[in-house]
């Protein structure tokens, strides 16, 4: 029987149980005394804005490694996999070797690309071993639409924000924006901007809009990648 949601997305639920808790500790000030308590209403709404945005770059990175493993574990074929897609497995050797100008310094780095990844690149059968999940991720930060967009670009999948909307319809652009300001909240915080706050009323919506992105993109994600490779859920 096929799961409703991948384990990303049951990871996510469980973790975002700990940005309620700071939520419902700010609306229980906000209702009793909002004008003295202000200081701690502000440090928990901060509080949960900054780890809501984690969680939503923790899923994003979840579904992938969940579907990077998927490859090994089920020997999915590598001729069905997007060329960028190798890219991405060794990009820190790639990056290296455009950098590097000295023909002794180029050879040596491509020797070692070849000791570490020669094996995971073809086109002939499966992975012989898993990828390198990290690696894989590697540049993967702030998860503002357009960085989800291109993340999921890795794997080959370049109509996600077509399908998103499809299944998303009305809501589509709304909660693409509040995706957009979560993460430029986020970004304010951590560079210490006093004023770069929400009311517990604002960090409810934020949680419902994270939630119901993650589940419509959790829900073609799995889709598209159980028609061109093999289930994930």
């Amino acid at each position: 029987m096929t799961a409703r949601y991948t384990a990303a997305y049951q990871a996510l639920q469980g973790r975002l149980v700990e940005v309620e808790i700071l939520l419902r500790s700010a609306a229980r000030k906000e209702r009793r005394s909002p004008i003295n308590s202000r200081h701690e209403i502000n440090a928990l709404c901060r509080g949960a804005i900054v780890l809501l945005c984690a969680h939503l770059e923790a899923y994003v990175k979840e579904l992938g490694e969940l579907a990077i493993d998927s490859l090994h574990v089920n020997s999915v074929p590598r001729k069905k996999i997007a060329s960028q897609f190798f890219f991405h497995i060794s990009k820190n050797f790639i990056e290296e070797l455009r950098e590097t100008g000295d023909p002794e310094k180029s050879a040596e780095k491509i020797f070692l690309f070849l000791e570490s990844d020669a094996d995971l690149w073809s086109r002939d059968a499966p992975f012989p071993r898993p990828v390198p999940v990290d690696r894989f991720n590697r540049g993967f930060a702030n998860p503002a639409f357009s960085k989800i967009q291109s993340y999921f670009g890795r794997f080959g999948y370049v109509v996600y924000g077509n399908q998103l909307a499809a299944r998303m319809r009305a809501h589509y652009m709304p909660t693409r924006n509040m995706v957009d300001h979560l993460v430029d909240t986020r970004n304010k915080i951590a560079h210490g901007d006093p004023l770069a706050t929400k009311t517990p009323s604002d960090v409810t919506t934020m949680i419902k809009i994270v939630k119901d992105f993650c589940r419509a993109t959790d829900f073609i994600f799995s889709i598209w990648w159980r028609q061109h490779f093999c289930p994930i859920r």
